[in-house]
């Protein structure tokens, strides 16, 4: 039933989540871990072997669908890779959320304001208006003039990213250093879609709220045969 508990917040997480950009579902996996025996002799044959079900959760790095869009500051990576924003504390996080937008500093940041941030830290455009375009180099350019460089980076192991909100995601002690892609496919005027499919989502959520239910009715029927079967036993009576 735990882990049962643990899927449906899965769930629950990527449906609320399945309208942001770039936002990656949580797969929950499940596995079976040994609880031991009920006897205290391991080499008897009539031993009780018992074991208990364990839910992982994992999050799906899988693409989503890219989406045209009016908006000159919306980017898309195309296969691998991340955008790196730079938090209010100082720490680095990253995101397939490519929807960008401009800062009264004329700062490109994302929708949580956190600059983004190019081969030479946050990226500034030049005053006044112009068409922003990014070429194959994954230079931005504005009004055809070279502005900054936008940076992708690339994980060798990206299940060692954590979830710390927005649709961001940081590196955990123990991950490698990303490593700066060199020929990132980023493409400007697309927007990348999260990779959660609601419909499925909806029906895996039915699916869960039946089969905790019929846990719980095994417990409550264990537990009522157990209380037969200690007043029966217990009635010395009969």
């Amino acid at each position: 039933m735990a882990a049962y508990e643990k899927w449906q917040e899965a769930i629950s997480q990527n449906i609320s989540e399945s309208s942001l950009p770039g936002f990656k579902k949580t797969e929950v996996a499940f596995s079976v871990l040994d609880s031991g025996s009920s006897g205290s002799d391991a080499s008897n044959p009539d031993r009780v072997h018992t074991s208990m079900p364990s839910a992982t959760p994992s999050i799906d790095f899988a693409q989503g669908e890219l989406s045209r869009s009016a908006n000159d500051l919306d980017f898309a990576i195309q296969g691998k890779g991340f955008f790196e924003v730079k938090e209010p504390n100082g720490q680095m996080a990253f995101t397939r959320d490519g929807e960008f937008h401009l800062s009264p500093q004329k700062t490109i940041v994302n929708s949580s304001g956190f600059p983004v941030q190019g081969d030479s830290g946050p990226i500034t455009l030049n005053s006044g208006s112009g068409t922003v375009s990014i070429n194959a180099d994954g230079m931005i350019m504005q009004n055809d003039q070279p502005v900054a460089k936008l940076s992708a980076y690339d994980f060798t192991d990206p299940s060692q990213l954590r979830r710390v909100g927005g649709g961001l995601l940081e590196p955990t002690d123990s991950a490698p250093t990303p490593k700066k892609m060199a020929n990132p496919q980023i493409v400007n005027n697309y927007i990348e879609s999260s990779n959660v499919s609601p419909m499925t989502e909806m029906v895996s959520l039915v699916s869960v709220s039946r089969a905790y239910e019929a846990s719980q009715k095994v417990v409550q029927t264990a537990d009522d045969n157990q209380d037969k079967a200690i007043q029966m036993l217990g009635n010395t009576s009969s």
